[in-house]
């Protein structure tokens, strides 16, 4: 898996010696990494997400975004689920899969 260093350190305006000096290495290590030369270990990845305000799950699955669903049912004040399942629909059929998962109801508390 590659992560995306650089297209995640441009998403949020910096330069690689911003990055380099949050993270407490030179310039040229960070650029090494980057590039992927260096490999990146996963105390250094912590660090990475943790500088640019980001979960490390996110920072591994972008550009996609993690949804703690925990976090989703207490806003909704409803039970955690025991599991999460996660896919990808077309934008044409999302809003009936939704219905079709979640109910009628569900889907207006979504919106």
């Amino acid at each position: 898996m590659k992560v995306k260093l650089k297209e995640i350190r441009e998403s949020k305006g910096l330069s690689t010696y911003q990055v380099a000096e949050k993270m407490n290495i030179t310039q040229s290590s960070y650029s090494r990494l980057e590039r992927g030369s260096t490999k990146i270990d996963l105390e250094r990845l912590e660090l990475f997400a943790e500088v640019l305000g980001m979960s490390l799950i996110d920072v591994l699955a972008y550009p996609e975004h993690y949804i703690n669903v925990k976090d989703i049912a207490k806003e909704m004040k409803a039970y955690e689920p025991d599991v999460m399942v996660q896919f990808k629909v077309k934008e044409e059929k999302r809003e009936a899969v939704l219905k079709a998962i979640l109910g009628e109801k569900n889907i207006e508390l979504l919106q």
